[in-house]
């Protein structure tokens, strides 16, 4: 009998005729075999597998509450270093606003400051002292630049209630304080009460370390808990320090973090500063509680700890290192993880009872243990079970098998035959053809995919001619936005004139991009420049790029002199701020160029340093600008303008941190080095062209296959001969 010219019904139940019997020979004495063996050797399977898997989920759960409790130390720690990033970006700021005026005196007026009084009590405002060693008159005019200082000190302290007070002592024998406690500095009689600031421990450390620096903790004087300073130095016009200005700050914001730091029912969190004390805890008592005693220096260290253990592991947190070890505070073992705080030389640490750790990895082993025994007697049973339906089956399925095989033929090949033909039909191109079996098995499942592959084959057709018509519209919308923007920039670098060559180039990390550059005349004599960088890519970029161009030109445009130009970019700094709900902003460099005598007056908003090639020096360098703010950021702050002189044969390259930020693949930056002698190793004499294609391609030899990260833009310009 040749089986393979059978058909499938014939097929199949011969083959289902075949393999029972032979399977039910074969396979009966196996499986009775069989089962005797596993009746003796599950049970010792089963139980080796639960104590495994009781050991290791226990061991896993152990190590996952220790990772815990590491990863709550890093993220507190975290939590508490932002705070303290905060604290002193008001103090530099406070330091630089400072330094500028007193170094461009000529841009501040002088203003008027009250000395403290009664009737301001429980109000923020400023208040002027002296020292009573010296004469407030000879300190007028200081006295009245200091004073510009005032709207800052007002605005940070209404910024943030934890803040106590913001001043500024000058080294001349005054301070301007900005907080609400007047009463305190006048007498009965309401008059202001002298104040020698010199032994202030804020004061001290500043002048001696001549850098920011934090105070130790101490108790707020308005009762409000721990506080501390934050103090740096600021700088007359010979570059001297001229005085201190500072912000103390009440604690309660840490203490919180440190209250709020609970895992489980046993742990805690707690900050210890460089010599060993507590500053903040949960914990009245124990090893770990905090020192009632308002004298905080006499609060006792852990370094000087009689437990070893925690006296040792304190030492490492004080020298800012990082762990987790096993200690025993108050007689009983813990888990110990701490980090430190980098801004305040503290450090900050997360405890948690060892048994707290192991209770919940015990639980899991002896449930596990539990079940196993269960699961054993349960395997007891069914074994048995198995035996006895593995010999009725045997008798059952004997008798069955030939009446069994027909259906089972029939059932499988009418299917069969109906899929062959609806198969046919849909490969023939009818989309629309349904198979229609039901069977309950693999070939209904089967009927049913092909059912549900034409039609996810019809929507897929309609959709990808959706999505290909979508893409061309928003591709074509993106091409007309970069057509809009490069109009927007000048392209045409011929004047016909002699005076002066100029050419510049700007490349989108996107479609469309956020730099600009521009130039154009504003008198026979006079050529503007401009070069700038708006936050962000994109669209959104695009629409502020071409906003703060349009402004900045207008306004310039409408100057009489070009010593004006510090007031324009004042105003246009204005007009960005109003409705900037966005929160954008744009580094700007603009200067005008005298093309007669080579007088170069600039603004720098927040931009790059432009580099100028000095032909008597044959060399190219950095200009040294004074960094204004951002235009964009922030309303009503004055623009400082320079002035260089451009002499025969010098030339001016401006640029975007495109090109200095620009990264390898290694994430490498281009850097200010490499640029400067790029620009050095140039041919003196190639023309403004050349040199800016030079710098391009060393900045692409650099990327290399990295893919571009930001917009790039180069402007350079050289005066006649």
């Amino acid at each position: 009998m040749n089986i393979n010219k059978m058909g499938i019904r014939k097929q199949v139940l011969f083959l289902i005729l075949a393999c029972s019997i032979i399977t039910l020979l074969v396979a009966g004495g196996i499986a009775f075999y069989g089962m005797i063996n596993i009746k003796s050797n599950a049970v010792d399977i089963g139980r080796e597998i639960g104590e495994a898997a009781a050991e290791n989920s226990s061991n896993a759960l152990k190590e996952v509450s220790i990772a815990g409790l590491q990863g709550l130390a890093h993220e507190r720690s975290k939590q508490v270093n932002y705070i303290f990033k905060d604290f002193t970006w008001d103090v530099n700021m406070l330091s630089t606003e400072m330094t500028t005026i007193l170094q461009n005196p000529q841009n501040y007026a002088p203003r008027q400051v009250s000395p403290p009084s009664i009737d301001t009590s429980g109000k923020i405002v400023p208040q002027i002292q002296y020292r009573s060693d010296v004469n407030p008159a000879d300190l007028r005019y200081e006295v009245g630049l200091t004073a510009n200082l005032q709207d800052f000190l007002m605005r940070l302290n209404d910024s943030n209630p934890s803040i106590g007070s913001t001043y500024v002592a000058s080294e001349s024998g005054f301070n301007i304080t900005v907080d609400t406690i007047s009463e305190t500095r006048v007498d009965g009689n309401n008059t202001p009460l002298p104040n020698d600031y010199r032994p202030r421990p804020w004061y001290r450390k500043v002048m001696s370390e001549k850098k920011l620096i934090f105070t130790d903790v101490f108790i707020d004087s308005q009762g409000r808990g721990l506080a501390i300073a934050c103090a740096a130095p600021y700088y007359n016009a010979t570059g001297e320090i001229a005085g201190v200005v500072g912000e103390g700050r009440t604690l309660a914001n840490v203490s919180q973090i440190v209250n709020q730091t609970s895992i489980g029912k046993t742990g805690f969190g707690f900050i210890i500063n460089k010599r060993g004390q507590i500053l903040f805890t949960p914990r009245q008592e124990g090893e770990l509680a905090l020192d009632k005693d308002d004298n905080l220096d006499n609060d006792p260290s852990l370094l000087e700890s009689a437990n070893s253990e925690l006296s040792a592991i304190a030492g490492k947190m004080t020298v800012g290192e990082t762990g987790l070890e096993l200690v025993h505070i108050d007689d009983k073992p813990y888990y110990l993880a701490y980090t430190p705080l980098a801004d305040t030389n503290w450090s900050f640490g997360v405890v948690i009872e060892e048994a707290e750790v192991t209770m919940s990895a015990d639980v899991n082993k002896q449930v596990i243990e539990d079940s196993t025994d269960q699961f054993v007697g349960v395997l007891n049973d069914s074994i048995k079970m198995m035996i006895l339906a593995m010999i009725a089956a045997f008798i059952a399925i004997v008798a069955l098998v030939p009446f069994a095989g027909r259906r089972v033929a029939d059932a499988l090949t009418r299917p069969l035959q109906v899929l062959t033909d609806g198969v046919r039909e849909i490969a023939s191109g009818n989309l629309d053809k349904k198979l229609d079996i039901k069977t309950g098995n693999e070939i209904e499942h089967l009927a049913s995919c092909f059912n549900a592959m034409t039609d996810e084959l019809k929507t897929y057709m309609s959709n990808l001619t959706k999505i290909t018509a979508e893409k061309e519209r928003i591709a074509t919308e993106l091409d007309v936005a970069k057509n809009i923007q490069t109009s927007m920039l000048p392209n045409d670098f011929d004047f016909n004139r002699t005076d002066f060559t100029i050419n510049a180039t700007m490349k989108a990390a996107k479609e469309v991009g956020g730099d600009f550059y521009d130039f154009y005349l504003v008198d026979d004599n006079h050529l503007v420049v401009t070069i700038a960088d708006v936050s962000g890519k994109g669209i959104p970029a695009a629409l502020f790029m071409m906003m703060s161009k349009t402004i900045l030109k207008n306004l310039t445009l409408t100057m009489t002199d070009p010593d004006d130009l510090g007031a324009v970019v004042t105003l246009t700094n204005n007009q960005l701020c109003a409705n900037n709900d966005a929160m954008m902003f744009v580094t700007v460099f603009t200067g005008i160029l005298d093309l007669k005598s080579g007088e170069f007056i600039f603004v720098n908003g927040g931009h790059n340093p432009p580099a100028v090639y000095r032909a008597d020096k044959d060399a190219w360098e950095y200009i040294k600008v004074k960094r204004n703010f951002v235009l964009g950021g922030m309303e009503d702050v004055d623009f400082v303008q320079e002035r260089i002189t451009l002499n025969k044969g010098d030339r001016l390259y401006l640029y975007t941190d495109g090109v200095t930020e620009a990264l390898d693949v290694k994430e490498e930056m281009y850097g200010e080095t490499r640029l400067l002698n790029c620009l050095n190793r140039a041919d003196k004499a190639v023309n403004v062209e050349e040199l800016l294609r030079i710098v391009k391609e060393d900045v692409g030899k650099h990327v290399g296959e990295a893919e571009q990260s930001d917009d790039m833009t180069m402007l350079t310009v050289k005066p006649g001969d």
